[in-house]
């Protein structure tokens, strides 16, 4: 496959990740539920930081595809294994999205504070196997982003990603902790972090 053909796939992919993302927040508006903490300002620094960054990296892999010049700036070399890239970009949109839709109404965007509370504990789907599906399937398409673009700034999303994902979660099993009490310790000893 050549790389022109893979930069139009991998935006293609990225646009459709995204609006199914906006179709899904929007639908939960609609039964009532702010999935949006983040805009609540119930978050911190880094929940919004990896927002931005996800924008960022999103724009630059849908602009990248008519404008391949982009990759020049970004120092961004040709992937290494293009259809491995695709397969795993593909592959990790499925997870993320059957993993939002199985939460369904408990979906957030950011740790939620009191007012924007999460009514039941999801331990069904693809939850039976991690506990965060959403990051997991978000890291494995950074892993696709980074062999789709080799470069600096795929390279630096997936690690600050890493960090502050770990950093996320952290505060979201406190959170869960606190909301749920036993029927959480008794989920998070069942199923792993990660996977």
């Amino acid at each position: 496959m050549s790389q022109e053909l893979l930069a139009w796939r991998v935006a293609l992919i990225v646009i459709i990740l995204m609006g199914w993302m906006i179709a899904f927040s929007v639908a939960l508006r609609l039964r009532g539920v702010n999935p949006n903490a983040v805009a609540e300002r119930n978050t911190n620094w880094m929940q919004r930081l990896l927002i931005a960054g996800a924008g960022i990296l999103d724009l630059y892999f849908v602009v990248r595809a008519p404008f391949p010049i982009l990759d020049d700036f970004v120092a961004a070399r040709a992937s290494p294994a293009p259809w491995t890239a695709l397969a795993l970009l593909i592959f990790s949109s499925v997870i993320i999205l059957a993993s939002q839709t199985g939460m369904g109404r408990s979906w957030r965007v950011g740790v939620p504070g009191l007012e924007n509370h999460v009514d039941a504990l999801v331990v069904s789907g693809l939850n039976r196997f991690s506990r965060n599906p959403v990051y997991l399937g978000v890291m494995l398409f950074l892993i696709g982003g980074l062999l789709a673009a080799p470069g600096p700034l795929t390279a630096v999303a997936v690690i600050v990603s890493f960090v502050g994902l770990t950093i996320i979660i952290r505060q979201e099993e406190r959170y869960l902790r606190r909301r749920f009490g036993a029927e959480y310790d008794a989920y998070a000893r069942r199923v792993r972090r990660w996977i």
